[in-house]
Parts: C-alpha cells; sequence; structure tokens
C-alpha cells in the first residue's frame, strides 16, 4: 500500500478527545450552553471522560455515559472542579502582630528640632504681622 492509500486510524482516545472538545451533547444532538435558566438543560460534564451533556439528557440515560466504551455513573455540574481545591482558613495563617516602632535618640532629636523651629516661625511672624500693622495705623509702608 502506498502512502497515500493507508487507512486513517482513529483509537479510543482520538474519540475521547473529540467529545471532550465537542459542544453538542451526545443524546440530543444540541449545543450545551452554560448560561441557561432551565434547570434541566443545565451544563454537566461525565467525571471519567468529561463528554458535556444536559443534565436532563443525562438523567435521561440512565444516569450514565453515553459514549461507546465510557458508561461511567458519576457527573459533576459543569465548571465545577474536580479535585478537592486548596483552602486556607485565617487559622491556618501564622500571627503577625506589627510592633509599633520604637522612636530612636536621633528620631527624638529631629522631631523636637522640628517643634522649635515651627515655634520660632510662628513667634516670628506674630511679632513681623504686628510691626506691619502699626506701621500701616500710622501711615509708614515699609
Amino acid at each position: 500500500m502506498d502512502d497515500e492509500e493507508q487507512f486513517i486510524r482513529i483509537t479510543a482516545d482520538d474519540i475521547a478527545e473529540a467529545n471532550r472538545l465537542s459542544l453538542s451533547c451526545p443524546i440530543c444532538a444540541s449545543a450545551v450552553e452554560n448560561n441557561v435558566n432551565a434547570p434541566a438543560l443545565a451544563p454537566v460534564v461525565c467525571a471519567n471522560c468529561q463528554t458535556l451533556y444536559h443534565a436532563a439528557c443525562w438523567e435521561q440515560n440512565g444516569s450514565k455515559c453515553a459514549i461507546l466504551g465510557c458508561g461511567h455513573r458519576q457527573a459533576r455540574p459543569y465548571g465545577v472542579p474536580a479535585a478537592a481545591r486548596l483552602v486556607i482558613r485565617h487559622a491556618d495563617l501564622p500571627v503577625h502582630v506589627p510592633r509599633a516602632p520604637v522612636p530612636n535618640g536621633r528620631n527624638q532629636q529631629l522631631k523636637e528640632q522640628e517643634k522649635r523651629l515651627q515655634q520660632e516661625r510662628a513667634r516670628r511672624d506674630f511679632w513681623n504681622n504686628l510691626v506691619q500693622n502699626i506701621l500701616r495705623a500710622f501711615g509708614w509702608r515699609r
């Protein structure tokens, strides 16, 4: 046989992959959609081969997979992870109590120096304003 005349071999894995990629229900051949209002049309997936079904079609087929060679009897809602998720509770986290910063001597000195400078500016501004007001009162401008 030439390369052109060789038969294509379809394996069970090929069929399973095609079923996973299909968006049609194997029972009714209608599209399986995620956003539906009717619970009967809600998508479910075979827990074994991952084939999509409508919930009602799964039940109509005896609550088992219709794919040849699968026949699995458990389905889960589509979009729900099959494996357990990692769950972290608040109690699992280490306790971290932030400590208030302890002022060192240099920081304290800088704060006190800044406070003195502000007080000196306030006094100087007070006296400058007082002198300006007196000069204006007598008609003398600086």
